[in-house]
């Protein structure tokens, strides 16, 4: 009876250490990622197509400058002058800017060479 239950206890013994290596090895076996590798490179329509996007998107947000800037000044803790006279301006020329470069983006897309010229004009790429 002690033999049997010797024999039970050395089986459930390895099947758990057998489990353990098993789960501990899995990472082992995960295939790696690498995203230049994996991920096929982007045509050029779709780089055209992202700079029509992201002009559409500056033309369509642009003025959305104007209260970033002021939310920007307020929370590097400039004075009340400061956000009341200046940053307003700062937000308008930015909202200007990032408008007319959503407009030479929509208009210059179908135009642009397909390896280059694809790369943002105003960082952030994307307002929000």
């Amino acid at each position: 009876m002690t033999m049997n239950k010797y024999c039970v206890g050395v089986i459930a013994l390895t099947i758990a250490c057998g489990f353990v290596l098993a789960v501990l090895t899995i990472p082992a076996h995960a295939q790696l990622y690498d995203p230049d590798l994996d991920l096929p490179k982007p045509t050029g329509m779709e780089k055209a197509l992202t700079k029509m996007g992201r002009g559409i998107s500056n033309v369509l947000f642009g003025w959305a400058e104007i209260p970033m800037t002021f939310d920007r000044n307020l929370k590097r803790g400039k004075p009340l002058g400061y956000l009341v006279g200046v940053a307003p301006v700062l937000g308008s020329a930015r909202a200007v800017m990032r408008t007319g470069t959503g407009v030479f983006e929509v208009v210059t897309f179908p135009f642009s060479d397909r390896d280059v010229n694809y790369e943002a004009v105003l960082e952030p790429e994307f307002l929000f």
